[in-house]
């Protein structure tokens, strides 16, 4: 196998592995009803319940289906907070700053609208004012609930948010889809010079 075929090979098993990506990620969104049906734990304010770093598969649901309570009757959910930002692009969505994962230790429903208090399972207080429900995070913020989560695999998520860890990946790919046609070049020259 000259190396054309093998850079022809690499293409291809890359294509691949983008269609695989897209298509799990659309498979993905699919069953679990969200745009985003994972995440990544970005802190330790559910330890040791789920671990830094943790993968998260979300399930969307309704107010009215998260069950409220301390740990480990409530459901952990993953939200984000009345003033954070959200754009969804075509097979991403975009979330600024990026959702949290904490308990609903209660609930309220205040004109027909769901308003659930959560806390961190390793966190003193609760994130809004238990007091005052409409502090609390608005059914309508919530991504969905945790359905099952695999340790330690979400550090990759993480990773790949930091700029320059893009930029090293995106360069050894380029360099991957270069550096076989450049040595083939390579090869070909030197071969045309010994026959001559």
């Amino acid at each position: 196998m000259d190396m054309s075929k093998d850079h022809k090979f690499f293409l291809k098993a890359l294509l691949v592995f983008l269609i695989f990506i897209f298509g799990f990620s659309g498979v993905a969104r699919t069953v679990s009803g969200t745009n985003m049906p994972f995440a990544a734990v970005m802190s330790g304010s559910m330890e040791p319940t789920i671990p830094t770093g943790s993968l998260l598969f979300i399930q969307k649901v309704s107010g009215e289906e998260i069950v409220a309570g301390e740990k480990p009757v409530g459901d952990v959910i993953v939200f984000y907070f009345p003033d954070t930002k959200i754009t969804d692009y075509f097979l991403f969505a975009v979330y600024d700053p990026v959702p949290w994962s904490h308990r609903a230790i209660d609930k309220e429903e205040i004109n027909g609208k769901y308003y659930i208090l959560t806390k961190g399972d390793a966190n003193v207080y609760p994130d809004g004012n238990p007091y005052n429900p409409k502090s609390w995070v608005p059914e309508d913020r919530v991504i969905g609930k945790v359905v099952w989560y695999v340790p330690y695999l979400g550090y990759p998520f993480i990773w790949i948010k930091n700029p320059l860890i893009v930029f090293g990946i995106l360069l050894v790919l380029v360099i991957l889809i270069i550096l076989p046609s450049r040595f083939c070049i390579l090869v070909r020259k030197i071969e045309n010079k010994k026959a001559l």
